[in-house]
């Protein structure tokens, strides 16, 4: 199913993921699948730096970024646990893009969302006014969406997209509530699992205006949550926002 509009996806990765069989993970040939779906660009991460090494990782974004510089935005990995490392990277790589693109993954990482380790990366993000994409999971003690709320409140400059929505049925829920909770907290439905009217919960809980599309490319099949949208029983002023106005609006600032 091709998109009739072009999309702005916030959520893809660059490189092998061991937990997942890749399709097309190949640079060229994941903007083979972009150009089959109208996806226009997609926002990438490294899964080298979601994993263990983010100087590296990063490094990698910085080449796809050169090579393909009008279909890709560059996510900033940062891991809270080397000292000094994540503020470090965030200068390095700051010609990503303005205003900042900030990727981090507490489940892989080790450390909880709201530890100390992370205070100065939230504090960076709040001042640069950074679209902060988060790995959650369903009630997980580093990346619970429940965990976001205070840390929103905290960083009311800081947009914060909560990856793959808490993923289960339970997760979305705790993301809905969480999004409810504080303005500036938004829905990513990149996801593993996809349940049956729950985009239309969300619409109506949180608003259009505040859910994203994201893919998950290479791992998870693009056209499946484009699917989801477009048949989703809403109008399409409001699957317009989520493919497309949503995203363009943050990343421009």
């Amino acid at each position: 199913m091709r998109s009739p509009i072009p999309v702005m996806d916030c959520h893809g990765h660059i490189g092998v993921h061991p937990d997942f069989p890749a399709y097309q993970a190949d640079v060229d040939a994941m903007v083979g699948v972009m150009d089959q779906l109208n996806i226009e660009r997609l926002a990438v991460t490294s899964t080298l730096a979601c994993y263990n090494d983010c100087p590296r990782g990063n490094a990698e974004i910085e080449a796809v970024l050169r090579r393909h510089p009008d279909r890709f935005f560059g996510y900033v990995t940062v891991n809270p646990n080397p000292p000094g490392q994540a503020m470090a990277e965030l200068e390095r790589w700051a010609a990503f893009h303005r205003p900042p693109l900030i990727k981090l993954h507490p489940g892989l990482h080790k450390y909880p969302v709201h530890g100390e380790h992370y205070k100065p990366i939230w504090d960076y993000a709040n001042e640069h006014e950074a679209v902060v994409l988060v790995h959650t999971w369903d009630s997980d003690p580093n990346c619970g969406p429940l965990l976001f709320p205070p840390i929103a409140k905290a960083h009311p400059k800081a947009r914060i997209l909560l990856g793959h929505s808490g993923v289960t049925w339970r997760g979305i829920m705790q993301a809905m509530e969480a999004a409810e909770a504080a303005p500036n907290l938004f829905l990513d439905l990149a996801s593993s699992q996809h349940h049956r009217l729950i985009l239309e919960k969300c619409a109506r809980r949180v608003g259009a205006e505040r859910i994203l599309f994201g893919s998950d490319m290479p791992f998870l099949e693009a056209s499946m949550t484009l699917a989801h949208v477009l048949t989703a029983r809403i109008s399409d002023a409001e699957k317009e926002k989520i493919l497309r106005t949503n995203f363009l609006t943050l990343v421009t600032g």
